[in-house]
């Protein structure tokens, strides 16, 4: 079934069910409806002017989307990461490596941390695994070791990891203990000899200090992946889901076996 629209300006008027829609020139989805009266895709019009509810089910099932809101177990969620999955979706783009991501995020204890932690990302220009954890830099030693306190080995396959309680939790608290992690803008703060690329996975980041702009983090557990510049042996092929700022000179490598080190 056709329905009555007008292309005026910069919008588009459908009249569906005797009531009409407008869908102006920026909102994301108005060249998908644009190319659908093109094509006579009336289906298509009806569900993007008025769309379905979708439950997605990735994960253990717990996101839906409708419209342009999306649940978390029935909860609407108003943040930066449900608006990029909403976005992403919309577009096209597909949403399992965010939908893991938020599900893992979700596990995390500290409300803090899951309110910040992905505008820290995208501010970072930090992408994210197709199992939901993210890459982000860590300075050390020559020989590996954490410049901090020098006892960690933070060569690559190597997993870090430290009683989350013992971890600082308050942002306002500029330096202070926890395993430190960071964006590329916080590598020309920190002294060190070598950068290493960490796979962190959002339930185990505790806070994200204000000092510095909001470029690096503290956690309780992470896994080195790779050393920046260094050409990996074995490539880490995992896909990745880059955001619109991600940072596609990340040369990660395939962990060896788990080894922990002592932690601080």
């Amino acid at each position: 079934m056709a329905y009555p629209y007008i292309v005026q300006g910069g919008n588009i008027v459908v009249v569906i069910d005797n009531t009409p829609h407008t869908v102006s020139k920026t909102h994301i989805m108005y060249e998908k409806l644009k190319e659908a009266i093109k094509v006579g895709d009336w289906n298509a019009v009806a569900d993007l002017i008025s769309p379905k509810k979708v439950i997605i089910n990735y994960g253990s099932g717990n996101v839906a989307i409708q419209g342009e809101t999306l649940y978390w177990k029935g909860v609407e969620m108003h943040n930066s990461l449900a608006g990029r999955v909403i976005e992403m979706y919309q577009e096209g783009f597909p949403i399992e490596p965010m939908v893991s991501f938020m599900e893992n995020l979700m596990q995390n204890p500290s409300k803090r941390a899951v309110d910040e932690l992905y505008t820290f990302l995208e501010k970072g220009n930090l992408p994210i695994t197709s199992d939901g954890h993210f890459l982000a830099y860590k300075k050390v030693r020559e020989d590996y070791l954490d410049v901090h306190s020098g006892t960690m080995d933070n060569s690559v396959g190597k997993i870090v990891e430290m009683e989350r309680n013992m971890v600082d939790d308050k942002s306002e608290n500029t330096c202070s203990t926890g395993l430190h992690f960071c964006s590329k803008d916080y590598l020309q703060s920190f002294g060190g000899a070598k950068i290493m690329i960490l796979k962190i996975n959002p339930r185990d980041v505790v806070s994200i200090p204000a000092d510095y702009n909001a470029t690096k983090g503290r956690a309780c557990r992470y896994e080195v992946i790779g050393e920046l510049g260094v050409p990996a042996a074995d490539a880490f092929t995992a896909p990745v889901q880059e955001n619109a700022w991600s940072a596609p000179e990340l040369n990660s490598a395939r962990p060896d076996p788990v080894v922990n080190p002592n932690a601080y």
